[in-house]
């Protein structure tokens, strides 16, 4: 009977951590058509702006997607992203769709493995790129290029809120790692937006309800304990 207990007090407490999981995570999703469309030649990340003031912040997920808008046809692009290290991890990537990007959907290319790395003792880095292969090239339009999904890895002390930025860096004409390449290879300069984050201390009512969570499991685990010992 001891044993019985036990594994439906196990279940019971499985349940609750997986229901915890789903709360604190997000899947990897994309829009079809930007949000914050551009003009010109630009490449930016959407959302613009993520609040995480109603969340339950550490561990918690979210994706933003890399977007680009060409005036001119185009065989190539690439972008350099980074991000506070101390505040976020990158915990997954892709390419909108699927092993290329939705831009380049309708045509044949290459797509590099994306690459991670440390900028500095503060901040790390997403690297991407895709190349025109055979066929005709991408006409200028705008389409979405990747996503990358972070988690919030720390707390700012009580009291404190941090904000920072998921920033394009080295963009061309300045830098050399974030560009677009026209047909015959020459870079386009780029107009590029970042996303800027926010994240809070630990919610008191977020605490609360995690402690209101704990004492339900808590009670029903003491119910279910004594009516399996009066059967």
């Amino acid at each position: 009977m001891k044993g019985k207990i036990n594994k439906v007090i196990h279940i019971a407490v499985l349940a609750a951590l997986i229901l915890t999981t789903l709360v604190l995570m997000v899947p990897s999703v994309f829009a079809a058509v930007p949000d914050e469309p551009h003009t010109g030649d630009a490449m930016w990340v959407e959302p613009s702006t993520v609040n995480l003031s109603d969340s339950f912040p550490v561990g918690y997920r979210f994706n933003v997607t890399l977007w680009i808008n060409l005036t001119v046809a185009s065989a190539s692009w690439q972008f350099k992203l980074v991000y506070n290290k101390n505040y976020l991890n990158a915990a997954e990537s892709g390419y909108t769709a699927g092993d290329k990007s939705d831009f380049y959907s309708n045509i044949t290319t290459i797509s590099l493995p994306f690459t991670y790395g440390s900028l500095n003792s503060t901040h790390n880095y997403v690297l991407a790129a895709e190349s025109y292969l055979t066929g005709p090239f991408r006409s200028s339009g705008y389409g979405s290029l990747a996503w990358i999904e972070f988690a919030v890895v720390a707390l700012p002390p009580e009291g404190e809120i941090w904000t920072s930025k998921i920033a394009l860096v080295e963009v061309f004409p300045t830098g050399t790692e974030t560009y677009a390449q026209d047909t015959v290879g020459t870079k386009i300069p780029l107009n590029v937006d970042h996303c800027t984050y926010i994240i809070p201390e630990f919610s008191g009512l977020l605490a609360i309800g995690l402690i209101m969570c704990l004492t339900v499991i808590a009670m029903f685990s003491r119910k279910l304990r004594s009516h399996l010992r009066h059967q």
